[in-house]
């Protein structure tokens, strides 16, 4: 029993660890950046990609894929605080790379749609993400499906825990 406790604390550490890894280079979006500052011929969105968060990018590809969406919504999708949207369209606003239209039958509502621009980033940052799922799906084939299972079964699990 003790060697099981032993092998299971073992494999916690490595998990952890792992976690850790992954959160640690999620947060850190200066690759991201990196990545999309050099992809682009662009002079106005290389000046203005080093200014923006990963939260940023993520909100302007939200919008970028709905005709116009509101902040609630965004939220839900993103799953983050409606305050957190609020200061990250404020942001895109700003920049120029959305611009929020309200309905004449009611004004209450903003919904926030992408600019010329913003399309511009949201396409590049979509490239980003679909190079990461093309080397992600190869690291996925050196596995069977029924580990795989096991693993997002794992994670899931996992994820309610907190």
């Amino acid at each position: 029993m003790n060697d099981l406790h032993q092998d299971l604390k073992g494999i916690q550490d490595r998990i952890k660890k792992s976690l850790f890894h992954i959160f640690t280079a999620e947060s850190n979006d200066d690759s991201e950046k990196t990545w999309l500052i050099g992809r682009t011929a662009n002079q106005q969105l290389k000046k203005l990609i080093p200014q923006l968060s990963v939260l940023c990018l993520h909100t302007l590809e939200i919008i970028s894929q709905h005709e116009c969406i509101k902040g609630i919504d965004i939220a839900h999708n993103l799953n983050v605080t409606k305050g957190a949207i609020s200061k990250v369209t404020r942001r895109l606003l700003n920049h120029g790379l959305i611009k929020k239209s309200q309905r004449p039958t009611n004004l209450k509502e903003i919904y926030f749609s992408v600019t010329p621009l913003g399309t511009e980033l949201a396409n590049l940052h979509e490239q980003l993400h679909m190079e990461f799922d093309k080397k992600s799906l190869e690291l996925l084939k050196r596995y069977d499906l029924a580990s795989l299972e096991l693993v997002a079964d794992f994670l899931e699990n996992l994820s309610r825990l907190h």
